[in-house]
C-alpha cells in the first residue's frame, strides 16, 4: 500500500465517520455486523451439534458388527457358498473366531506372541473390534497368567465374563452359571463325538476340570454394556473348546501324557501345552465350530465402512451409509436369517438420515442467508458512500484522479467487516474447540471462505455500479461536487 493510497484510505473514512453521516453510518453498520454475526453464530453452533453427532455414530464400533442367524447346521453351509462371495463385494466379511450361542458370545483370545501358534490369518481387526465393544481388552490381556514357564505349556484363566449381569441378584446370576455350564457340557460332548477308548476318558476328565471350575468374572461397572449388544449375556474364551477339540485330534501323544497335559492348578488357573490353546487345524480356515449343531448359532459379520464422512457439492462432509449392505442386510431379515439387534440397522438408517438432512438444511439456509446479507450489506453501504459523499469524492477526483483507488477503498471496506465477523467468529469457535474436539471442526472455515469470496467477488460489480457516475464515459464533476 503506496503512502497517496494510505492518505486516500484515512480521507474516506474520515467522510465516512464525519459529523453529519456518523450516526447513519454507525447504525447500518452496527446492523450489518450483528445480522451476519447471529448467522455465523447460528451456523457455528449448528455445524457443532451437528459434527459432535455425526462422529459419534460413524465411531459407534457397534456398527460395524452384524450378528446374523443360521437356522441349522446344513442352512450354515448353503449360506456360505451363497453369499460369501457377495459378502465379499459388500465390504464385509464372516468373523471367523467368534459366534454366539444361547445368548452366550463364545470368542478366541488371541495368544500373546511369547505363546504364539500358527493361527488362521483371520481378521484381527474384527476381534479387536468385539473385544472393544464388549469391553473385554483388559480381560483378553490377563487371560495369560504371567509366570515364567517352560517353552510349551502355559497357564490361563479358567473364567468367563458376565457381560450385562452387573445389576442381577445373587439367584439370578446362580441360575445363569449352571445354565452356562449346561451349555460348554452341550458343545463338549457334540465336540467329543467319535472318541472312544481310553481316550474318551481323558476327554472326559479334562472337560470335567475346565467346567466344573469355571469362574465367573462381572464387567467392569464403570463400562455397561453396549445397548445395541447388551442381549449377550456372557462371553467365554473359546480357547476352552480349542483345548478340548485339540485334546481330540491329538493322535501323537500317549494316553499317559495326554491326561497329564492339562490340569486344573490351585490359583483356579488351567496349565495346558500352548499347542492346545491355538486354533485347531480343522478351523484353520473355517468358521469356528460349523461342523457340530450348535443351535441356534449367530455369526458375525464384520464392516469396518459401513459408515463414511463424504464430501457433499456444496463443500460440507456428510455420513455416506453403505446402502447396498443395508439393503442385503434386510433382505437376509426377509429370508429368515433373523439379525441379534435387528432394530439396530433401522436405528442406524434413521440417524444417518436425520444427521444427513440437519447439516443439509443447515448449510443451505446459512449459504443463501449468508451471500444475500454479503451482497445487500456491502451494497447499501456503497450506496450509503455515494449518496451522501459524492460531493466530497468529486472534490477529491477533480485535485487527484484516484478513481480506481477509490472504487477499491470502498470495496474494501464492507469485505474487511465481513472477514471481521466471520473469521472473529471462527477464531472463536476454534478457540474452544482447543478445549473440546479440533477435529471434529477442521472443514467449518471450507463454507464460510466459500461464502465469503462468493460475497466479495459479486459486490465488486455492484460497488462499481453504484460508483459508476464517476467511470462512466461522460464525467461532470462541477454537476456531481454540487450534488446534482
Amino acid at each position: 500500500m503506496t503512502n497517496d493510497f494510505h492518505k486516500l484510505l484515512v480521507v474516506c473514512l474520515k467522510m465516512l465517520f464525519r459529523k453529519s453521516t456518523r450516526k447513519r453510518f454507525v447504525c447500518l453498520v452496527i446492523a450489518f455486523l450483528v445480522m451476519m454475526g447471529f448467522n455465523t453464530f447460528s451456523y457455528v453452533n449448528k455445524f457443532h451439534k451437528a459434527e459432535m453427532l455425526k462422529k459419534e455414530i460413524v465411531n459407534q464400533k457397534a456398527f460395524k458388527v452384524f450378528f446374523v442367524r443360521m437356522r441349522s447346521q446344513n442352512s450354515f453351509g448353503r449360506f456360505l457358498a451363497g453369499h460369501y462371495r457377495k459378502l465379499r463385494h459388500l465390504g464385509a466379511e464372516i468373523v471367523k473366531q467368534a459366534f454366539i450361542y444361547q445368548n452366550n458370545l463364545f470368542i478366541h483370545f488371541f495368544t500373546p506372541s511369547a505363546t504364539s501358534h500358527p493361527d488362521s490369518s483371520g481378521n484381527k481387526d474384527a476381534i479387536n473390534l468385539l473385544y472393544s465393544v464388549y469391553h473385554i481388552q483388559s480381560f483378553v490381556d490377563d487371560f495369560f497368567v504371567k509366570e515364567r514357564t517352560d517353552d510349551y505349556t502355559v497357564k490361563v484363566r479358567n473364567n468367563y465374563i458376565d457381560h450385562n449381569g452387573t445389576a442381577l441378584n445373587e439367584a439370578v446370576i446362580a441360575g445363569r452359571h449352571n445354565t452356562l455350564r449346561f451349555d460348554l457340557i452341550d458343545l463338549a460332548d457334540m465336540i467329543r463325538e467319535n472318541v472312544w477308548d481310553k481316550r474318551i476318558d481323558v476327554y472326559n476328565s479334562i472337560k470335567k476340570s475346565i467346567i466344573d471350575n469355571i469362574k465367573r468374572i462381572p464387567l467392569n461397572p464403570n463400562h455397561m454394556p453396549n445397548p445395541y449388544l447388551s442381549r449377550v449375556e456372557c462371553i467365554i474364551p473359546l480357547n476352552f473348546l480349542h483345548i478340548l477339540t485339540n485334546i481330540k485330534y491329538d493322535n501323537t501323544t500317549d494316553i499317559i501324557d495326554l491326561a497329564e497335559s492339562v490340569s486344573y492348578e490351585k490359583d483356579g488357573a488351567i496349565k495346558t501345552d500352548k499347542a492346545d490353546l491355538a486354533i485347531p487345524q480343522i478351523y484353520q480356515d473355517n468358521v469356528m465350530y460349523q461342523d457340530i449343531d450348535a443351535y441356534p448359532r449367530y455369526v458375525p459379520f464384520y464392516v469396518p465402512q459401513v459408515l463414511e464422512p463424504r464430501w457433499n457439492w456444496l463443500m460440507y462432509q456428510n455420513i455416506d451409509i453403505k446402502t447396498d449392505f443395508m439393503d442385503y442386510i434386510d433382505q437376509l431379515h426377509s429370508q429368515g436369517h433373523y439379525l441379534y439387534s435387528y432394530e439396530k440397522s433401522h436405528i442406524l438408517k434413521d440417524k444417518v438420515k436425520n444427521i444427513n438432512d440437519d447439516i443439509r438444511s443447515n448449510h443451505i439456509n446459512f449459504y443463501l442467508t449468508d451471500l444475500s446479507m454479503g451482497i445487500a450489506f456491502p451494497f447499501m453501504i456503497s450506496l450509503f458512500a455515494f449518496i451522501h459523499l459524492k460531493t466530497e469524492i468529486a472534490f477529491l477526483f477533480m485535485f487527484k484522479n484516484r478513481i480506481r483507488e477509490l472504487l477499491f477503498i470502498f470495496w474494501l471496506l464492507p469485505v474487511l467487516l465481513m472477514l471481521f465477523v466471520k473469521g472473529g467468529i471462527l477464531a472463536a469457535y476454534l478457540l474452544y474447540s482447543i478445549f473440546g474436539d479440533l477435529g471434529a471442526s477442521a472443514h467449518i472455515a471450507l463454507p464460510l471462505a466459500i461464502t465469503f469470496f462468493s460475497a466479495a467477488a459479486a459486490f465488486h460489480p455492484i460497488n462499481k455500479w453504484c460508483f459508476s457516475p464517476f467511470t462512466g464515459n461522460t464525467l461532470n464533476l462541477h454537476a456531481l461536487h454540487k450534488g446534482r
